[in-house]
């Protein structure tokens, strides 16, 4: 496809533009189905310029995934450096990022298509694993951690199983992709009731 203009494009914000426009094909029609063609036509460009930038579909999906997690987990990550923080405070922090930045926002269509067809692109998979999922249990590892060392937690062996925090998370994707329609999730209700169910009340008495 001809660019629709023949104007001069500054390199970032050409990209920002190709990803912008990756976002919406993906979200659209899901990873499989989309082409790098489908890309360049909703950017407006011809697809050699999108080649110019991203080498394949998968490199693509990557960087417009890294893109958007990594100011949260940047915003997650400052919370393990307030060591005073309560871990219920953290967690909460944690899901209210969560449900702002993804749950609430088109981004969730990114992480619905890596549970749904991750499978098929074990680089794309590899790649959400070790950069995203990783670096998150990290530091949900050192919040728990600190929380059992404290006697906040109801049972201290969640401090070896943080991907149980992820769960809530998790649900209100699966949920909101599949049974929306059907039935509402309150998915802050969701984590608060969580919440009540990994931490000892304030003040000790279970």
């Amino acid at each position: 496809m001809a660019e629709r203009k023949r104007e001069k494009r500054d390199p970032e914000q050409r990209r920002a533009e190709i990803l912008a426009a990756a976002f919406a094909c993906f979200a659209e029609r899901g990873f499989a189905a989309t082409r790098m063609e489908d890309v360049a036509a909703r950017a407006g460009i011809a697809k050699g310029t999108v080649y110019l930038h991203f080498p394949d579909k998968e490199r693509l999906f990557i960087d417009l995934v890294s893109g958007i997690a990594a100011p949260i987990l940047g915003e997650v990550g400052g919370m393990v450096e307030k060591d005073a923080i309560p871990a219920r405070a953290a967690v909460a922090m944690f899901y209210s990022i969560f449900k702002r930045e993804v749950l609430e926002t088109e981004r969730r269509h990114l992480l619905r298509l890596i549970l749904a067809e991750g499978p098929m692109f074990p680089v794309v998979t590899e790649f959400y694993y070790r950069e995203i999922i990783t670096k998150g249990l990290a530091i949900l590892r050192i919040v728990l951690a600190r929380a059992a060392t404290r006697g906040e937690l109801r049972n201290p062996a969640v401090a070896d199983v943080p991907q149980l925090v992820m769960a809530p998370a998790l649900m209100s994707i699966v949920w909101a992709t599949l049974f929306e329609g059907y039935e509402h999730l309150h998915a802050q209700k969701l984590f608060d009731t969580f919440l009540d169910t990994l931490f000892v009340p304030q003040g000790g008495a279970i």
